[in-house]
Formats: structure tokens, sequence, C-alpha cells
């Protein structure tokens, strides 16, 4: 399906008229709306795009299935630079009333999401998936794409903060002897 066949997603809708009916929608949503990823992240391609389904999942609840794709850009935790973080999370999530009082001790029931038993916001329900999707430790992949002035300068640093000398001022190997 090409860039160009995605329409706008929907603000607000109600998730039991769509389950009732195995609706299906494909489209985008502004990222700058996700207001907890982005400042979770330095930027983000400006829209997140989405295909879901919705059918009746357990207990009769909405179910909301299918897939999100982005870009966010982190900071890599090795050198500093700026790295691209292609998030494409899976989405099976069950939607219910905040009101609905179903126990989650079971071990067996799946994600919930909560909405106002009204009208569910659809960018909140994808945020929160791309939020999970989110790496603990951004980087990138391999360390050869990481910036590799600022790996020397961090690492010089490293040393001198822990009272060693600067790489370029240390003393004689001490078993330097012994090759001679």
């Amino acid at each position: 399906m090409s860039q160009q066949e995605f329409k706008a997603l929907p603000i607000r809708f109600d998730p039991v008229n769509f389950a009732n009916h195995d609706r299906e929608m494909h489209g985008r949503i502004v990222s700058k709306t996700m207001s907890r990823l982005m400042s979770n992240v330095s930027s983000a391609e400006p829209m997140v795009t989405a295909k879901l389904s919705f059918s009746r999942g357990l207990y009769g609840y909405p179910l909301v299935s299918g897939q999100a794709w982005t870009t966010v850009f982190m900071r890599c935790e090795r050198c500093l630079d700026e790295v691209a973080i292609n998030l494409s999370p899976k989405i099976e999530v069950l939607v219910r009333p905040e009101e609905d009082s179903l126990s989650e001790k079971n071990e067996n029931v799946p994600e919930f999401h909560e909405y106002d038993g009204k009208s569910l916001v659809l960018s909140d329900l994808i945020e929160e998936e791309l939020l999970l999707a989110l790496p603990l430790v951004p980087k990138h992949q391999d360390i050869s794409l990481c910036n590799q002035d600022m790996l020397v300068w961090l690492a010089a640093n490293e040393a001198l903060s822990e009272g060693q000398d600067a790489p370029d001022e240390r003393a004689e190997n001490p078993f330097a002897i012994l090759k001679r």
C-alpha cells in the first residue's frame, strides 16, 4: 500500500461500534500530538502510520489488532550522536471503560487500554504501544556506526575522571621490559 493511500485516522471513535461491525482502518496520525512520545525522543517523523482492525475479544470487549510504524530519533548511549530507531509494534489490545471493575489479577488476561466509555482517543492507544517499543538503551546497531571521534573523546575523558593519565600520557607498560 503506498503512502498516498493512507488517510488521517479519526481522533475519537466508538470502539464498541467498530468491534460490532468488524471494521478496519489504516491511516496516519501526526506524531507531534503524542506528547509523551515526543518527550522521550529527540525528534520523530512527522507522521505515524497504523493499520488496525476491530473485533470482539475476551469477555466481549472490543479488541484492537494491527500494527503501527514510525521512526524516532534518540541519543545513542555510546557516542551521544542521534540514532534513528524504527518502531513497528504489533498491537493487540482490549479496550474497556474506565469504570469497569474486571479484575486484572488473572495472568491470562491480555493488555487493556481504558477509555471513558463513550469514545476512544486512538492516538493515546497508539502512543502507548510506541512508548512500550522504545529501547531502554538507545544505541547504533553496530559500534562502527557511532561517531568514532566522540568515542575516543569520551574514553579519554573517562580515563581522566578516574584519575588515570590521558592515553597519550600513559607511562610505559611495566611488562615492556620482558619483550627485550
